[in-house]
């Protein structure tokens, strides 16, 4: 199972996805990897990975996703895959 904790999401004015920066436990992630993300009301959202980015600081990930999960993503939100 993949598991990431996200501690912060940032939107970039005139792109198509949000940069989603946390920590990743459990197997690697691939470009176009889905991942699920449960929103408050317990809906499950299908979240694609379209890119990924480990050079941050030690221990965190950043991976883009479509812009239009940004509002469901925040800090303490969990995406993963089983």
């Amino acid at each position: 199972m993949t598991r990431f904790l996200v501690a912060a999401v940032h939107r970039i004015a005139g792109r198509p996805w949000a940069l989603v920066t946390g920590n990743l436990a459990g197997d690697a992630l691939r470009a176009g990897d889905e991942m699920e993300l449960s929103d408050r009301t317990g809906t499950v959202h299908p979240v694609v990975i379209r890119s990924i980015e480990m050079h941050g600081p030690p221990g965190t990930t950043t991976l883009a996703v479509d812009a239009a999960f940004a509002d469901l993503l925040g800090a303490g939100s969990i995406l993963r895959r089983g």
